[in-house]
């Protein structure tokens, strides 16, 4: 017999979280994000105007993080107006912690890159090819 969903269990589930214990520092929990959260982190670091897309890196693993880490009573332990001090985090700290973020948000490995991929809207140049006339690659 067939186990069949309900819109009641879906408005149920819970964001998935995970303790883990960052050196030096201590415990936090990283908590994936919810559909709508994901939609505003995408919609963060790409914009769309029209017709083309913009990639807008800067601060990505800070908004990202900001949104993910818990303290020990289930609060966000970083406030939107501290993204810029998070910048500051050392990529050795901030690493481990994405990648569990990442995880949690069903985000792919290479996500990320994969929206800058396709928000290119002009080709990459082939190797060897200039970007202007006057530089020559060199042989």
């Amino acid at each position: 017999m067939a186990n069949w969903a309900t819109k009641e269990g879906f408005f149920k589930s819970r964001v998935p979280r995970e303790k883990m214990t960052v050196p030096d520092l201590g415990d936090i929990y990283v908590h994936g994000l919810t559909s709508g959260e994901k939609d505003g982190y995408e919609n963060s670091v790409v914009s769309v105007t029209a017709g083309s897309r913009q990639v807008k890196l800067t601060n990505a693993r800070a908004v990202l993080m900001q949104l993910c880490i818990y303290n020990q009573h289930g609060c966000r332990m970083f406030a939107e107006n501290e993204i810029g001090k998070l910048i500051g985090v050392p990529a050795v700290v901030a690493d481990p912690i994405l990648d569990v973020a990442k995880r949690l948000s069903g985000m792919g490995v290479g996500e990320i890159e994969e929206l800058v991929k396709n928000s290119q809207t002009d080709p990459e140049p082939e190797k060897g090819d200039c970007a202007s006339d006057s530089q020559q690659p060199s042989e």
